[in-house]
């Protein structure tokens, strides 16, 4: 049984390195994603709020031309009366 042992640990001591190895360059890997996954959600975050800004700029631009036009009443009546 000890020359069983003795295999064992000698292959245990040559794939050490390559498991260590391979788990190193896994967690490279997950933190990479992980740092690309946070960073990707960041520039969405952003991306929505500036379309959400523009959106108001648009929204208050339309108001203030509504509210320049004047009454919609007054100038249907006016142009009705013209007409006359």
């Amino acid at each position: 049984m000890s020359a069983l042992g003795a295999l064992v640990a000698a292959a245990w001591s040559r794939a050490g390195g390559w498991i260590a190895a391979a788990g190193a360059a896994l967690a490279m890997l997950l933190a990479a994603y992980l740092t690309g996954r946070r960073d990707g959600q960041a520039a969405s975050r952003m991306q929505t709020l500036e379309r959400a800004a523009r959106a108001r700029e648009v929204r208050d631009e339309v108001d203030r031309a509504v509210d320049r036009s004047g009454d919609a009443d007054d100038e249907l009546r006016r142009d009705w009366r013209r007409g006359m």
